[in-house]
């Protein structure tokens, strides 16, 4: 009889401490649910972007000194439109053969059902990307 009793009583400690930790718990997940006033970053990152202003906007520049600079910030994106077609031209044929070359390799370990599913999958992703790509040249146009 003893034993039942120090069983029911041991049995009666687990349980307490159980719902006690269970209580302790939803309190402490309570208080972290709470609604608490945005920071400064969390406000920064929901905010639109704004333009980063360049530096020498920054330093005050007169009229006929930013006519000036915008002449050459005009040369640099042309320069720079030209030297992006140029690594392009260069390095997008290797590029696309080495993409190429790794999924023949992928496509090579998967049983032909694997394979077509493969296939269609690569053809939505870069059908999906050439609209992507046809939507960005347009509006850079």
């Amino acid at each position: 009889m003893e034993r039942v009793a120090r069983t029911r009583l041991v049995t009666v400690l687990v349980l307490a401490v159980v719902f006690g930790a269970g209580v302790l718990l939803g309190l402490a997940a309570d208080r972290s649910l709470e609604a608490r006033q945005p920071t400064a970053t969390a406000a920064a990152e929901e905010a639109p972007r704004q333009r980063r202003v360049p530096m020498y906007e920054q330093v005050g520049p007169d009229e006929e000194q930013a006519i000036l600079i915008e002449a050459i910030m005009k040369d640099y994106r042309e320069a720079m439109k030209a030297l992006h077609a140029e690594f392009r031209a260069a390095y997008n044929p290797r590029y696309d053969a080495l993409v190429r070359d790794t999924r023949e390799a992928i496509k090579g370990v998967f049983t032909a059902g694997q394979a077509v599913a493969y296939d269609s999958l690569i053809a939505e992703y870069e059908r999906r990307r050439a609209e992507r790509g046809s939507r960005e040249r347009r509006d850079e146009e």
